[in-house]
């Protein structure tokens, strides 16, 4: 998938005050490219990544996935593509308490309607997770739970991938054996992804960084 954003431009609004928290962004991604956003703290990162997931609209500005305007698609049209198209790596697992490792993955094979279960298992071997499948997430590491968070967003087979800090709660080894299956996995499936963070031990891994500061993106 190629990801392109043509001048977004976020603005918040409180009250009579107003605050651009993107300033006329332009960024392609294209298939099989991984790159990673870098910032200082409230510099728009975050909301960058939220509109290239269409979690957020932007103000201003153009978002095409697939070569698709997504400001054209139905609030039930963004949802599917987000279910089909997007994978989504946080910097906190937001695994579901409740629900042990092989059910994380069941619960997004069902809301996407995939009827692949033998998918869960391949990804739960391939991750390294086959021997916690019926486990809860209160029994697993740091580094297990953010691998269960990568095979929860790849379990649909998504063409882009979107990762906020995913190494934000992880020491600087697991830190980077998460970041390293994230890039394997948009090489060698050829994907998009898209990786915010501060963890500057990480951005070799990456292949191409991007800065934004203030709204506004440099190269």
């Amino acid at each position: 998938m190629t990801i392109v954003m043509e001048n977004v431009s976020k603005l918040y609004q409180d009250g009579p005050k107003s605050f651009k928290a993107l300033d006329s962004i332009s960024l392609e991604v294209k298939k099989g490219e991984f790159l990673a956003i870098i910032g200082p703290s409230g510099s728009g990162k975050s909301t960058m990544l939220s509109i290239a997931g269409a979690l957020l609209s932007p103000t201003n500005g153009t978002v095409w996935l697939d070569g698709e305007n997504i400001a054209n698609l139905s609030s039930k049209q963004i949802t599917a593509r987000r279910l089909k198209k997007i994978g989504f790596v946080f910097q906190a697992a937001n695994l579901i308490p409740y629900l042990k490792v092989k059910d994380q993955l069941t619960v997004i094979n069902m809301l996407a309607k995939h009827k692949d279960r033998a998918n869960e298992g391949a990804l739960l071997r391939h991750f390294g997770l086959a021997h916690r499948a019926t486990n809860y997430p209160n029994e697993l590491s740091g580094g297990e739970r953010q691998r269960v968070a990568i095979a929860r967003a790849l379990i649909n087979d998504p063409k882009l991938i979107l990762a906020d800090e995913p190494t934000a709660s992880l020491d600087s080894k697991r830190g980077r054996e998460v970041v390293e299956t994230l890039a394997n996995e948009i090489k060698s499936r050829g994907k998009s992804g898209i990786m915010v963070t501060h963890d500057e031990r990480v951005l070799d891994l990456c292949d191409r960084v991007v800065t934004i500061r203030d709204g506004r993106l440099e190269e």
